[in-house]
């Protein structure tokens, strides 16, 4: 079962403190651009519809593979 991602607003903003990422380093431009990047839609075909518990979303899923690629780590 696909589970879906919700949009929401920054912590940092939530609370009134100044972002730590930049907004020109990787993180900053992939954050700001993950929702145009990664569609829970276009990945939606990868997970069965009616078994099982709901997942992570796809995209979250997607985004962190990015990122650990990107940073050369592993998973385990």
């Amino acid at each position: 079962m696909e589970g879906n991602r919700k949009q929401q607003q920054s912590y940092f903003d939530a609370i009134g403190l100044p972002h730590r990422v930049s907004p020109d380093s990787f993180y900053g431009r992939m954050g700001s651009r993950i929702g145009k990047l990664l569609r829970d839609d276009d990945l939606k075909e990868m997970y069965c519809a009616d078994n099982g518990r709901p997942n992570l979303p796809p995209s979250v899923m997607a985004g962190a593979l990015m990122l650990q690629f990107y940073d050369d780590v592993s998973d385990g």
